[in-house]
């Protein structure tokens, strides 16, 4: 009886233990699987952390770019799938977008790891830049979808809020012209300073030092406001050319072959400063009126353009007629004795005035 008893309890122990050690083991295993989880949580955590991290400037700068390509991408397809082959306003329209699109790819293959201040102030000017020729472009192709879903009547694009975009561009653009004259100026004036300080000669260095680095921050600015009027020409000239008118580009040269202060003064309706109005009047420069036209704007019957230049009395002064030979065209006007005053210029295709709102004005005078 005794024996049976412990043969019993042995058992029953030896359960116990069996049972022990399973329980142990497996806490074991649950202990380590939760801290090898935990450690592979932590390292997932790292892993989108970093990934956050290494976004680059050169990353932001390329999405931006992307963006613009699927938008502009988005905006071609739709045209294709409502442009008619007698609509030549659309086939225009399509043509300056995979053009600027074409442009887009080539900024993208620009794009590098030293991205400098200045780079990113001029994508961001770009990108918003090309956002607006886009949404002024969709505006004229919703009004042909309009059209299309009216029973195709006659087409007849209403340009009307295309006639207002595009003049706020223009307004844009001659102000643009403007403060590019100013900056013209003040580097004149900056150099004017250290030439001064120079001859002087003793205790001007700092002076001088200063100055230096004054002009050249000037001159950094002159540099990107030319980039931005051309960039802005481009983009009001595209737009132009969807409905049949030109972007009338005028200056005069001041200094010409002095390359240390050979400079391109525009000629708007804001008028210039006293130098260059000065320099005008002394040196009779003559003035430079260009414009691009589109070879598909006209039919073959316009071989020719016709530029007439007005005083403040609206009197003709001066007339020239060009032939239209290549897309860019320059007219001289030759300055034999012009003075401080306010002018306007009309160009003409047949009966057909070019300009928007028919003259381009000048003002020689502060």
């Amino acid at each position: 009886m005794h024996i049976k008893l412990r043969l019993k309890l042995k058992r029953e122990w030896l359960i116990i233990i069996f049972l022990s050690v399973i329980i142990v083991a497996g806490g074991i295993f649950f202990i380590v699987k939760y801290l090898t989880t935990d450690k592979e949580n932590l390292e997932n955590e790292q892993n989108v952390l970093e990934t956050v991290v290494i976004e680059t400037e050169q990353d932001k700068i390329l999405k931006k770019y992307e963006k613009l390509e699927f938008a502009y991408n988005s905006t071609i397809d739709e045209i294709e799938s409502v442009v008619a082959d007698d609509n030549i306003n659309l086939a225009i329209l399509k043509e300056n977008l995979t053009q600027i699109l074409i442009s887009i790819e080539e900024e993208k293959g620009k794009v590098n790891e030293n991205i400098t201040d200045s780079a990113k102030r001029a994508t961001t000017t770009r990108t918003k830049q090309l956002n607006e020729l886009l949404e002024m472009s969709k505006e004229v192709l919703a009004e042909r979808i309009v059209e299309i879903n009216e029973n195709n009547k006659k087409l007849t694009i209403d340009n009307r809020k295309l006639y207002y975009n595009l003049k706020k561009s223009i307004d844009r653009f001659e102000k643009e012209k403007s403060k590019n004259i100013g900056l013209n100026e003040e580097v004149g004036q900056i150099k004017l300073r250290i030439q001064s300080l120079e001859a002087e000669g003793l205790n001007t260095g700092r002076e001088v030092k200063l100055l230096k680095k004054e002009k050249d921050e000037v001159e950094r600015k002159l540099i990107e406001s030319n980039k931005t009027i051309k960039i802005q020409n481009e983009q009001i000239q595209d737009l132009g050319e969807i409905i049949r008118k030109v972007n009338v580009d005028c200056y005069y040269i001041y200094e010409r072959g002095n390359p240390m202060e050979e400079a391109k003064i525009y000629l708007t309706s804001q008028g210039i400063s006293e130098k260059f109005v000065k320099y005008f009047i002394r040196k009779k420069p003559n003035i430079y009126v260009e414009f691009k036209i589109a070879k598909d704007l006209f039919g073959p019957e316009i071989k020719k353009v016709e530029l007439k230049l007005y005083n403040s009395l609206n009197v003709e002064i001066y007339s020239s007629v060009k032939l239209v030979n290549s897309e860019q065209l320059k007219i001289i006007i030759p300055n034999k004795n012009f003075s401080a005053a306010k002018y306007s210029i009309s160009l003409k295709a047949g009966d057909e005035d070019l300009i928007l709102d028919e003259r381009y004005w000048l003002k020689i005078s502060k």
